[in-house]
């Protein structure tokens, strides 16, 4: 099984799908948890909205690169405070590492 993922207070299980902030679970839908895995698996490294939309719905899914923004709002709410995922203006996202 793959090792679990850390950034700040946040823990990600790649193998119970289980994620944690703070000592707590997080309730995560399957794209949320699969959008938060590749930030997590990638930290410092910026994505565009195509990137993510490709790594979490998969090539060709159709999705709006506005669904990655909806989905990182979700994120970012279920997450809390401290939460490492920051918006790089006019590119997309990056996981901030520690």
């Amino acid at each position: 099984p793959a090792p679990p993922l850390r950034a700040g207070p946040i823990a990600l299980d790649p193998h119970d799908r289980a994620a944690l902030t703070g000592g707590r679970r997080v309730a995560l839908t399957v794209t949320e948890f699969d959008l938060l895995e590749f930030l997590m698996a990638n930290p410092g490294r910026v994505f565009t909205r195509e990137q993510l939309l490709d790594a979490a719905w998969g090539p060709g899914a159709g999705a709006g690169s506005r669904t990655v923004d909806v989905h990182v709002a979700q994120l970012r709410a279920k997450l809390g405070e401290g939460t490492p995922i920051r918006t790089v203006r006019g590119i997309g996202y990056v996981l901030d590492v520690c």
